[in-house]
């Protein structure tokens, strides 16, 4: 009767470890099923705060993980590919993994800050030259609005030179008025020249 408990004991916790393997799905087999590539799988992951299981070199995600990987993915295909709306839930996940990533980024932010005299002449000049490169962006972006924006008018204007048609009544009558040259008696326009002409003689 002693001989057997062990056995029973092992035995009993073999299928727990089988049962808990069996509800933990493989990240491959999820890309596979929503049609996603890895860094799409692992930023909504990142959105739902999952932290995959590690087992035998290969990540999981559990029955209750897939659960609402399945129900973003279902949000995503009604908002046309938004995570955005999707209440996020509690992080789950192995805490252990959590942990290690929050020392190690406490570690470098400890040694970020203790080296951080060192480094400030070095660091202003980055952002200076960073701060000039957003400038130099902003303005051949303006550049390029404003090239397009007078070459669209040109071309516009063409089209409107070559079909007079178009225009509104009111520029058509402007562009007729414009053309019409009043009469004038080449007598009368001699004469008014010739006394012009007198008087600025007789005023030197």
């Amino acid at each position: 009767m002693a001989d057997n408990q062990p056995d029973n004991i092992q035995t009993d916790g073999e299928d727990s470890q089988k049962e808990e393997n069996f509800s933990k799905i493989s990240i491959l087999e999820l890309q596979k099923k929503y049609g996603i590539q890895r860094d799409s799988f692992y930023a909504r992951t990142r959105y739902l705060r999952i932290t995959t299981w590690k087992e035998g070199g290969k990540a999981y995600l559990d029955a209750g993980q897939t659960a609402h990987m399945d129900a973003l993915h279902d949000h995503i295909k009604a908002t046309g590919g938004r995570m955005e709306g999707y209440p996020v839930p509690e992080p789950s996940g192995p805490v252990e993994e959590e942990q290690s990533t929050s020392s190690t980024l406490a570690v470098a932010e400890t040694q970020q800050l203790s080296t951080t005299s060192n480094y400030a002449p070095k660091q202003k000049r980055s952002q200076s030259s960073q701060q000039v490169d957003d400038v130099a962006a902003i303005v051949q972006s303006a550049q390029g609005k404003a090239a397009g924006t007078l070459i669209a008018e040109n071309i516009l204007a063409r089209h409107f030179i070559e079909n007079p048609n178009l225009l509104p009544d009111e520029l058509k009558t402007k562009i007729k008025e414009s053309g019409e040259m009043p009469s004038i008696d080449p007598f009368a326009y001699a004469d008014s020249l010739i006394s012009a002409a007198m008087g600025s003689i007789s005023a030197a």
